[in-house]
């Protein structure tokens, strides 16, 4: 999955991506100016390589992670306030997450996005970095594994395909992986409790994204590159199907050259890599 530099294709990129046959983009808020300009790169992005069946990606979280952000869309609050209602009104909360991601997903659809990484499934934790915070939905395992599974129905059933977001569980991580390499030292059997949990809803979706973290009890390498935990755990424990996407491979949690990244990262088991 590629990305581009600007609001749109440059001769550059033009020349590259015409020999290219990439699985999709992703759009960034650099990308954006407003609902007519995104659209019309959508529409060029989706003629631009050989792939005609490109699946053009974006994070519409809600909250601080909103790449479409002026006053064609929506102003989204972010997961952690639908988390609030839940812990008064399960039945309520369940419907706002369904209803709030099927608007979501209507406004992506009708500009010709595919796919929206979201929903975020990691559980909060109040000693973590906050580059995770509120974009979960809450502390309660259960709250996560509920809301989640909503907000992939309203996705799909909108028309967008969601990714659960990031396996297995980056939520009690004290460091930002764009930033740095972070080092999960919890025992399998409390991310088993925790973590795990809300990821249980992926034997019935096709996207995953993985957290560039190392989980030293179950393997020295960063997730990205762990066949342990792409192979035994997502594939046989979570009986995942689907494909499993790297997170950013430029960001700094991962070290040394982009061929050596993407080489790792395949070797362990990832589908797609995110770019």
């Amino acid at each position: 999955i590629y990305s581009i530099k600007g609001k749109k294709l440059n001769n550059q990129e033009i020349n590259f991506f015409k020999n290219t046959n990439p699985f999709g983009f992703i759009l960034f808020s650099r990308n954006f100016e407003n609902r007519k300009q995104i659209q019309e790169l959508i529409n060029n992005l989706k003629n631009v390589t050989k792939n005609k069946n490109i699946q053009i990606s974006v994070d519409q979280e809600g909250g601080k992670v909103q790449r479409f952000d002026n006053e064609d869309f929506f102003k989204y609050s972010p997961q952690k306030e639908i988390g609030s209602i839940y812990r008064n009104d399960p039945k309520t909360a369940k419907k706002i997450a369904y209803y709030f991601s099927y608007h979501i997903g209507y406004e992506l659809k009708n500009i010709g996005i595919d796919i929206n990484y979201s929903p975020v499934a990691d559980i909060f934790f109040n000693y973590a970095d906050t580059v995770i915070g509120n974009r979960a939905f809450d502390s309660d395992p259960k709250i996560v594994f509920d809301l989640a599974k909503e907000f992939c129905n309203g996705f799909k059933d909108s028309g967008i395909v969601p990714v659960l977001k990031h396996f297995p569980g980056h939520g009690r991580s004290t460091k930002d992986t764009h930033k740095d390499l972070s080092i999960i030292s919890s025992s399998f059997d409390d991310l088993k409790k925790s973590d795990f949990i809300p990821f249980k809803i992926l034997k019935n979706e096709i996207l995953v994204m993985l957290a560039h973290i190392i989980y030293e009890q179950i393997d020295s390498k960063v997730a990205t590159y762990s066949e342990k935990i792409i192979k035994s755990l997502l594939r046989e424990d979570f009986e995942f199907k689907g494909l499993v996407l790297s997170d950013d491979i430029s960001m700094k949690a991962l070290k040394g050259s982009l061929q050596n990244k993407v080489k790792k990262s395949y070797a362990g088991g990832c589908n797609v890599i995110l770019y």
